[in-house]
């Protein structure tokens, strides 16, 4: 039996670097429910010269979020549910991870 293919729309927006950047996008069921994502992993911030692999996330640096390099060609995940079903250096191609994995 045939899965039918998951609705994409897109999830969380970075708009802190000039123009808007996708860093998710969620598979919807045609219940209208989401049982999957494609996420950007994001990198060290870079200022000049310098990389930042650890960022603050609020003004007294209470909440740090880690920011490892992406293995080369993979700089998308592709996950179902809680689990990483796969990489891509594309997120069409971390799409594509998703719906085989699926099954669709």
């Amino acid at each position: 039996m045939h899965n039918p293919r998951l609705h994409w729309m897109r999830g969380r927006i970075d708009e802190g670097s000039g123009e808007p950047r996708t860093l998710e996008w969620i598979g919807i069921d045609d219940a209208g429910e989401p049982i999957a994502r494609v996420v950007r992993i994001l990198g060290p911030v870079r200022w000049g010269w310098r990389s930042y692999r650890a960022v603050a996330r609020d003004d007294e640096a209470r909440i740090i979020e880690l920011r490892p390099s992406p293995p080369e060609g993979a700089g998308w995940l592709a996950c179902v549910g809680g689990q990483v079903v796969g990489r891509a250096a594309l997120p069409l191609q971390a799409v594509r991870t998703v719906e085989a994995a699926l099954g669709g």
